[in-house]
């Protein structure tokens, strides 16, 4: 007898990143018979727009939203760091269309609240761990992005790939978009119980993240309560650095 199906999992980047950097991990998951997906968020990877071109977060996620009105059955949504604004937007917006959310050391925000309320905050600002990453961005000049400034290789390094290798820090700087959006920055996506609420979710914290301090991940989850918790010893980028463990995670959460 034909065994089911497993669950399609659906990987959604961050800030800079495209699609492709979690073929790591893909790659690991289509082995056990998990069909994946990664798509280009708007001005991100082979996206042709530009920064300056996304309206707002529906715009900026619509790649995600055509695959999820395309999907037969609910899948799983997978969303690194800024990615998870896209999970808290899509998880509101289409609640039938998914069965799990996966924060992997993501934002993920309440109702009241946007990326920006975190990054501005003194906690973020004054933490440590962040200090190289505040040194190589900034607002764009014409107010519609944020720049990465990707030629402080050092500063970028330590604040996304402090424990990629070599290899992987080399074909991360060769993807990473210089200007991102501020859609997602701004955003505010009210959820409700019945939708974004009934959805079961994890977060995957990252202890050793140095884009997104451990004590901001945990803040999050504070202020949203209800996911359970997964812990990972890594960096900002386990899909590069840790593909087998983020991958058995994933396969045991997305059951």
């Amino acid at each position: 007898m034909k065994s089911p199906q497993k669950s399609t999992i659906i990987f959604v980047h961050g800030a800079w990143h495209w699609g492709g950097c979690f073929q790591k991990v893909s790659t690991l998951l289509s082995a056990q018979g998990h069909p994946t997906l990664l798509p280009d968020l708007k001005s991100h990877g082979f996206d042709p727009a530009t920064y300056d071109q996304v309206a707002d977060i529906a715009d900026y996620t619509a790649s995600i939203a055509t695959l999820l009105g395309n999907a037969t059955e609910p899948v799983v949504l997978v969303g690194h760091s800024m990615g998870g604004v896209a999970l808290t937007y899509l998880g509101e917006k289409y609640p039938e269309k998914i069965s799990k959310l996966i924060y992997l050391t993501a934002f993920m925000t309440p109702s009241e609240k946007s990326v920006n309320n975190y990054l501005f905050s003194d906690g973020y600002k004054n933490d440590p761990d962040a200090k190289d990453l505040f040194d190589i961005v900034a607002g764009s000049p014409d107010k519609k992005g944020v720049t990465l400034n990707t030629h402080d290789a050092a500063k970028v390094r330590s604040s996304f790939y402090g424990d990629c290798s070599e290899h992987d820090a080399a074909v991360a700087a060769r993807n990473v978009i210089p200007t991102n959006t501020t859609a997602p920055y701004v955003a505010l996506t009210v959820t409700t119980p019945s939708r974004f609420g009934a959805i079961p979710r994890v977060y995957i914290e990252c202890t050793k993240d140095r884009a997104l301090p451990l004590s901001q991940q945990r803040q999050m989850q504070a202020d949203v309560p209800g996911a359970k918790i997964v812990t990972l010893e890594s960096g900002h980028s386990p899909f590069f650095s840790h593909p087998d463990h983020l991958a058995e995670i994933i396969i045991q959460e997305a059951r």
